[in-house]
């Protein structure tokens, strides 16, 4: 009941959430500026970090890991501190649109839920 009624907090806020899916090396790093200037997306979500423009807000990086499984967590903010930092961010930084990147769908949804986000109007996908 309390993740439905943040999820309707997000959409009376007018949070516009968008999503970037594609396999590691594929370019989506480099293809999420275009994405965001295309449809005017303020925020960005990848690898654990709440990004502004070029500006990390809040989170850690999972490339920061050491192990692969501790990376995995990070980016799908599994620890609750880590967790409650990044949602904090969104909340007080005013967040209207957002891009999260991602290597799956399941990934994406992941995050949404975890995070207690819309899920994604819009969701981009790269091909190889």
């Amino acid at each position: 009941m309390r993740s439905i009624l943040r999820h309707m907090s997000w959409k009376l806020k007018g949070m516009h959430v968008y999503a970037l899916v594609g396999k590691s090396g594929t370019g989506i790093s480099f293809r999420s500026a275009l994405i965001m200037d295309k449809f005017n997306i303020t925020h960005m979500i990848d690898d654990g970090l709440l990004i502004r423009k070029d500006k990390i807000i809040a989170g850690r990086s999972a490339k920061r890991e050491d192990a692969y499984l501790a990376a995995v967590k990070t980016a799908i903010f599994a620890d609750r501190s880590h967790r409650e930092n990044v949602m904090q961010a969104l909340k007080s930084d005013n967040v209207k649109s957002l891009l999260i990147l991602g290597t799956s769908d399941k990934m994406i949804t992941r995050i949404t839920e975890t995070l207690d986000l819309p899920s994604p109007t819009r969701i981009i996908r790269i091909e190889e």
